[in-house]
This record gives C-alpha cells, structure tokens and sequence, in this order.
C-alpha cells in the first residue's frame, strides 16, 4: 500500500500545479488554431463523418441504426488511443523541465489524462445531443454515463503510466502506440456490433477491455439497459493490480529519468 499512500500525497501536494498545467494545455490548444474551442466539436463529428462515409455509404455496410451505434464506439475509443499515445510520451516529451527541476512525473501522466477527458466530455455532450435528434429517447440509465466515464478513466491511468515508463527507455514505443491505438479499433465492437460476430468467438472480444465499456455505452444510451457489472467488476481489480505494478516502476525509476534523457 506504500505506492498509493506516495501516490495520494504526490497528487495531494501538486494538486495546484496539476490544475494549472492541465488549464494552461487546454488553453493552448485553443489559442493554436483559428476555431479554437470549435475544434473540440467539430473533431468528434469529422472523426464519425469519416467512418460513416467509408463503412455505411461506400461500403454498405450497417443498418438504419448504423450513424448511433458507430458514434457510441467511436468517442470512448478516441478518447482511449489519445490517452495511451499521449501518456506514452507525457514524461519523455518533458525531458528539459525534468532535467532543471523536480518535478514528480505522474503529475505530467495525470494532467494528459485530465486534458483528453475535458475533451472527451465535450465530445460526450455531443454525442448525447446527436442521440436525441436522431430520436433515440433519453432515459434514466444515461444516469449511469458519469460512473462509466470514471471508471474507464480509472483503467486507462495504470496503462498511460506503464506506458510512459517505457517511453523512457524504449524510445520506439511512442510509434508503436499508433499501430496499438488502429489494432484496438478492430478488435473492438466499434465498425459492427456483438451480435454479427460468431457465437464462439463473442468471449474473446472480451478479452479487451474497451469491448466491456463501448457495450455498456451502448447498453446505456441507445437501449436503456445497465452497464455490463460483472465484466467491468474484473477489469477494475485488474486495472488495481495493474495500477499498483505501474506506480511502484515510476516510483522506484523516476529519479533516474533525467540521466537516460
């Protein structure tokens, strides 16, 4: 448990700098393009514009339910990918500030995460919004979107740190993360849905975990059934052991990141 207590207060005494960090990036992200804030939704609409076009225009594939069930997958994977690509490079892309001052890394880990989720919920609103003018009714289990969004945040954070860890001292990780991030999208229910997949190999999708919240987003939003609990239960003690692995090699590493930089 000593790795949750540094944790904690690692979080606890940076919290300010966290809050300033995580502002500051999202500032600047606006004020680099001449749209600024309308970039964050237009990005979600282009980003299902593109897949719609290509799968159910061109391709034909999907039904009258098609634009809704593609756009439930689309947002959470998104949101997914670009916190794993940018956790992989959140501390080694810091390498000047690391090597003039102290600075503990999972405050860099933390504040991608942070930036990706504001703009994941911006794509959310959205994405609800998008829902409702197509018809689907709102109902009471979109009362469960905020857990799952938390949830999710909260297996995502030990493989953003996993990840950094290694961008330190594999430096080719940061490009294979843009091949992981494209493998997820196709061993994810996110083009089609479980129900066209054999019965036999249904299980195995499951063994990703982005298959448990994209379903349950789905369940959720579009069918007004509850998230999937028992799937997500074990993910979330995986991601705990997992969390606990991660944190103990940034701890037990950090200090020496500076001198492989």
């Amino acid at each position: 448990m000593g790795v949750y207590k540094k944790f904690y207060h690692e979080v606890k005494d940076n919290f300010d700098l966290i809050r300033y960090l995580t502002v500051f990036d999202l500032k600047t992200n606006v004020s680099r393009t001449y749209l600024g804030f309308l970039w964050w939704i237009l990005d979600p609409l282009l980003y299902m514009s593109i897949f719609y076009i290509l799968v159910h225009v061109i391709l034909g594939r999907g039904g009258p339910d098609y634009p809704i069930i593609l756009f439930t997958a689309l947002i959470p994977l998104k949101w997914t990918t670009s916190c794993l690509v940018d956790g992989t490079s959140s501390i080694s892309g810091k390498g000047r500030i690391i090597k003039q001052i102290y600075v503990p890394k999972i405050v860099f880990i933390i504040v991608r995460l942070l930036v990706n989720t504001v703009k994941f919920s911006i794509s959310s609103v959205v994405l609800v919004l998008f829902l409702y003018f197509y018809g689907v009714e709102v109902g009471i289990t979109y009362l469960y979107f905020p857990l799952i969004i938390l949830v999710q945040a909260f297996v995502i954070f030990p493989f953003m740190i996993l990840f950094a860890h290694l961008g330190i001292y594999i430096k080719d990780v940061k490009n294979m993360m843009q091949y992981i991030a494209r493998i997820l999208m196709y061993i994810s229910p996110v083009l089609f849905t479980l129900d066209t997949v054999p019965k036999h190999l249904v299980d195995y999708f499951y063994i990703n975990p982005l298959t448990t919240f994209i379903e349950s987003y789905r369940n959720i939003l579009i069918h007004g059934d509850a998230p999937l609990w028992t799937p997500m239960f074990l993910i979330v003690v995986f991601s705990v052991i997992l969390l606990n692995v991660s944190l103990h090699l940034l701890f037990k590493y950090e200090n020496q990141y500076a001198k492989v930089m």
